[in-house]
């Protein structure tokens, strides 16, 4: 299908993200890989500005893109933070950008603030990271279990943060946010542009494979196949997940199993912990997979379980859901209760009650030992994903996103020059306090398996939006 109709009056558009090599799984990274693909495949000019690299391949890197000087997360390898330099600056002017997408949780969203009122370039915003979540990566275990450092960041810097982040959206033309609920914590904080409910996509060229050979170790019997699929690292909750799954399933559930993709800084902890709780057998540590073989792991799995109250979507829910898996998630009023519709394809469980945990554990027993329900949640889970992340309604909604942001900064006022510039200053600071406080938490090792994140680029012709089932 021609797309020569979507081009209407932008050429060129800039994703600002802050990974222009994707270097583990992450969501919001994989969305920037298909905004790219897509819009590029409609005729425009799409480039991707974001931190340098130094350890990015250049097969790694999308085909149009800009990298501006950084310095390292040392906590976080892979993670860069983008620094403003004047030359940085006048290289971001001279792309001569007609809209900027900022698919950035760092200050780099400052840069997109600055063209937005010192050139006039419409910026559209969105939220990817969940602000209470930000110590957990940051903190080492002895400081995060201190009270005092908790009620320090819980209320003082978190929301300085939120506030801090409500200014930068304000000082553009549109928010976009991934679930209702987001819509109404940025609306509570003072968010006052126009805020837009836009679910993430799914790459169906990736997802629709249904030829993919079993994964699963053989110890996993079918029909008892608890699956989840996440980064192993503290806001996730996946030691709450593994105590579930000792006390109140292991014991009644006979030859139920739990698979655990993905890897983290605390990918160790858990594999002790599981060892400590006596459920080592059944649980299988399997690291982060090639993106190319997840539909797989969705498809041979009976359920996917899910513990994490950090997420702004999660994308992995969604890939569930697309694949016909039934999800069994604590009620997180956001992301994952934006995506699990509790009744049809799936349970969602309040994760403050007294008896959470039980709750939780009898929806997993009553999915697994019903097939008629499992079968009944999966065909809802189906129709559901494709309702809310089909490809092609997904880049239109973004398309017209960006006519409301083109409106807004026509008849926007904008900053002066003084206060544009204190950004910038602002933009510094925060990234060198960031960059300092990678220092206190010793590195964590991420991907150990070294799997295949996905591409920037696709085969020529193998465009997703709006296809059936694709063969790899």
């Amino acid at each position: 299908m021609s797309h020569e109709n979507d081009r209407r009056w932008f050429e060129e558009l800039a994703i600002f993200s802050d990974h222009v090599r994707v270097p583990y799984a992450n969501g919001s990274s994989y969305a920037s890989q298909f905004l790219y693909r897509e819009l590029s495949a409609r005729g425009h000019g799409v480039t991707v500005v974001g931190p340098q690299d130094p350890d990015a391949q250049k097969s790694e890197l999308p085909p149009r893109h800009l990298s501006l000087p950084s310095l390292p997360l040392r906590n976080h390898p892979g993670f860069n933070l983008a620094m403003p330099t004047r030359k940085g600056l006048s290289a971001i002017r001279k792309a001569d950008f007609d809209i900027v997408l900022a698919q950035t949780s760092s200050a780099l969203l400052d840069a997109g603030v600055w063209l937005r009122h010192k050139h006039g370039v419409p910026l559209v915003c969105v939220n990817i990271v969940h602000m209470p979540s930000i110590y957990n990566v940051m903190l080492p275990d002895s400081l995060h279990r201190t009270a005092a450092v908790r009620w320090l960041f819980g209320e003082k810097v978190i929301p300085w943060i939120e506030r801090m982040m409500a200014d930068m959206y304000n000082a553009g033309d549109a928010l976009v946010v991934l679930s209702p609920g987001l819509k109404q914590y940025w609306e509570e904080r003072g968010v006052e542009v126009p805020i837009h409910v836009i679910p993430r996509a799914i790459e169906r060229k990736v997802f629709d494979r249904t030829d993919l050979p079993d994964p699963f170790p053989p110890s996993a019997k079918p029909g008892k196949r608890l699956l989840v699929v996440c980064r192993h690292t503290r806001e996730k909750s996946v030691d709450r997940l593994l105590r579930i799954f000792a006390s109140h399933l292991l014991p009644r559930v006979e030859g139920i199993s739990l698979t655990l993709v993905g890897d983290g800084p605390d990918h160790d902890a858990l594999r002790r912990l599981a060892n400590e709780l006596r459920i080592g057998d059944q649980t299988h540590f399997v690291g982060e997979r090639a993106l190319n073989e997840m539909s797989a792991w969705y498809r041979h799995a009976d359920l996917f379980v899910y513990s994490s109250l950090s997420e702004t979507y999660g994308q992995v829910v969604s890939e569930a859901l697309w694949c016909g898996l039934p999800v069994v998630a604590l009620d997180d009023g956001m992301g994952v209760a934006g995506q699990v519709s509790h009744g049809d394809d799936g349970f969602l469980i309040d994760p403050v009650h007294p008896d959470a945990d039980l709750w939780f554990a009898r929806s997993v027993e009553l999915i697994l030992n019903n097939p008629g329900l499992r079968a009944r949640l999966g065909a809802a889970a189906v129709d559901l994903a494709r309702a809310r992340s089909e490809p092609s309604a997904c880049v239109t909604r973004y398309m017209e996103v960006f006519e409301v942001a083109k409106d807004h900064a026509s008849r926007g006022a904008r900053e002066a020059a003084w206060k544009t510039y204190r950004r910038l200053g602002r933009w510094t600071m925060m990234h060198l306090i960031v960059a300092t406080l990678g220092l206190v938490r010793r590195p964590v090792q991420l991907n150990r398996n070294e799997a295949p994140t996905g591409t920037w680029t696709l085969p020529t012709g193998a465009t997703t939006a709006g296809q059936g089932v694709a063969r790899a």
